[in-house]
């Protein structure tokens, strides 16, 4: 019997230094029928030239080429190329454990989407591994598509609402694609992508390696494109849970956008609408503490 193919897409953009080291923890992995999805996002620079040598010496790498149109963009293009039968996303600066798809694919059984724990790093750091013995029985947490969406923000945080980390069931991804031109694109379709599953389960081993201080990393700056970016999808996740009769989270969810949005507008010194003292007190739909920590806050940036 033919083993499940697992879809690996992995957008390429000036990763230059890094992508060599991904793309070597894919293709080195335990379990080995994969279909390695390789999307050149327009890079400008050697990174390309490194894909493709590998993609001529490992048969199972699918090299494409597309303009730049960012990672939404590239993670789409590899989407609707993607022939497995489950479909996980590595970003090229990342890199994983050797067994990742290995016990992810094992611990997907039950289950429509597993995701599991990362080891957050910065270059050069030493790094740990997870031992033969935790990967026989590691702590296990399963939701249904309910009980984490209504522990969305809260669980592990960041790790339920990223794209990486995770082996999905292809039919997941069904009529849904990333929102492209935006940043946070992860929390425009994540609500989405947890409502499509009957079951979610979560390892507790770091199996993914994800470097925290690469220079140019959108990750590492804000604007207020960024900033205005997460408040949409705030608002957009705040509609979603309304129309699920959810209205505690929908609460949630848009104290914590709106706040979001003040905070940083400020700390941007960005003059809108939504950071004047009249327009935070007067939000109906503020939690109290909220307002008082966001005047508190706008007192001491003006002063």
């Amino acid at each position: 019997m033919t083993p499940p193919l697992i879809s690996v897409i992995v957008p390429v953009y000036n990763v230059q230094d890094y992508v060599a080291q991904c793309i070597e923890s894919i293709i080195n992995q335990s379990y080995q029928n994969l279909e390695i999805i390789i999307v050149n996002d327009g890079t400008k620079d050697n990174s390309a030239d490194i894909c493709r040598k590998y993609a001529e010496k490992d048969s199972r790498i699918i090299f494409l080429e597309k303009e730049n149109g960012g990672l939404s963009s590239a993670r789409n293009f590899g989407l609707d190329r993607a022939t497995g039968d489950y479909i996980s996303f590595v970003d090229s600066d990342d890199f994983l454990y050797e067994k990742y798809f290995e016990v992810l694919l094992y611990h997907l059984a039950d289950a429509d989407v597993v995701f599991c724990n990362a080891n957050f790093y910065k270059t050069d750091a030493d790094l740990t591994f997870p031992s033969n013995e935790s990967l026989i029985s590691p702590q296990t947490v399963e939701f249904s598509s309910i009980e984490l969406l209504q522990k969305i923000n809260t669980f592990k945080k960041p790790l339920v609402v990223v794209a990486w980390g995770k082996l999905y069931k292809k039919e997941i991804w069904q009529h849904l694609r990333y929102s492209e031109s935006k940043v946070h694109e992860d929390e425009f379709i994540i609500h989405y992508l947890i409502d499509k599953a009957s079951k979610i389960k979560f390892i507790d081993l770091p199996l993914y390696y994800y470097r925290q201080n690469r220079e140019g990393s959108i990750m590492n700056s804000i604007s207020e494109k960024k900033v205005n970016n997460y408040y949409q999808a705030c608002l957009d996740r705040e509609a979603f849970f309304l129309k699920k009769g959810m209205n505690k989270e929908a609460a949630k969810i848009y104290n914590n956008g709106k706040s979001y949005l003040i905070r940083k507008s400020i700390k941007l010194k960005a003059q809108n609408e939504n950071t004047t003292f009249s327009a935070i007190l007067k939000d109906p739909k503020l939690f109290l503490s909220s307002k008082f920590e966001l005047i508190v806050k706008k007192l001491i940036y003006k002063s």
